[in-house]
This record gives C-alpha cells, structure tokens and sequence, in this order.
C-alpha cells in the first residue's frame, strides 16, 4: 500500500525527486543506502533528509530535466508560510487568485490540445499551469496559517 505525503512536506518532496531520479540514485547522490532515503520519504520514520543531501538532490534534479530546485522552492514557501498573517479577507482573495488562475490553465491546456502543433501554445499551457500551481499552493499556505492561528487560540 502506498502512503500518503501530505503536500509541502520533505517527504513529499523527495518521492516527487525519486519519481525523477530513481531511489536507487537518490541514494547514491547522497551516499546512503537506498533503505535510507525511503525511510526519510515516510513521515511515520523518525530520519530526514539532510540539508546536504537536499541540495545534492535539487542538483540532481536539475540535470536530469527538471526545471526547479524541489527543496529549494519547498524550503522557501515554508519560511514564506511561516511568516504569513491569514485573515478571511485574505483567505477569500487568495480563493479568487486560485479559481482565475486554474480557470486560465485549463483554457490555455484545451488551446494547446486544439493547437498540438503550435510550440508557443503548449509554452503559454505551461505557464498557465505553473500560475495555477503557485495560487493553489498559496492556498494552502493560508490553510497552514489558519491551522496555526486555531492551534494558538485553542491553547
């Protein structure tokens, strides 16, 4: 049975790295056994990833296609969350911001399905869907922060 990884966690973050890479390099890249880097992707294992070996993985990453660094960006939206003030206003703009955006890469996904042939239209469908991503990963940000306001009423 495969379990679940709660989005925005390095757990997450390294199966999504592995699905890449393999498990097998992974562990390579990082000088571990490949039993290692699995129990640092199960949130139910008390090991993590190592700032280090993070870095070696978005590396990694990187030269084999990907356009991002997973932990870098990752790491960067937990501070970006952390810091955050949520109110139900903005809560009901960052929903706005999400359904547009979503709507927008959805378009822009049928565009480029009628336009297979057209490299810019596939080129605006990633873009689209990569704005798609960023506001619904706000969302989620502004969930965690709500969590962290209800935790700190409730104590």
């Amino acid at each position: 049975m495969t379990k679940l990884r709660e989005p925005l966690t390095y757990q997450h973050t390294l199966t999504r790295v592995a699905a890449l890479l393999g498990w097998d390099r992974c562990a390579a890249i990082c000088g571990v056994s490949t039993r290692a880097v699995r129990n640092w992707s199960d949130h139910d294992c008390e090991t993590e990833v190592r700032m280090i070996d993070a870095e070696r993985l978005d590396r990694a990453f990187l030269e084999h296609g990907g356009d991002h660094a997973p932990f870098q960006r990752l790491f960067t939206l937990r501070l970006d969350i952390a810091t955050r003030e949520v109110t139900a206003s903005a809560m009901a703009s960052l929903a706005s911001a999400a359904a547009k955006e979503t709507g927008e890469a959805v378009a822009a996904m049928i565009d480029a399905a009628a336009n297979s042939t057209s490299a810019s239209a596939r080129r605006t469908a990633r873009r689209e869907l990569e704005e798609a991503l960023d506001a619904l990963k706000n969302g989620i940000a502004a969930l965690d922060g709500l969590d962290r306001v209800s935790e700190a009423v409730l104590q």
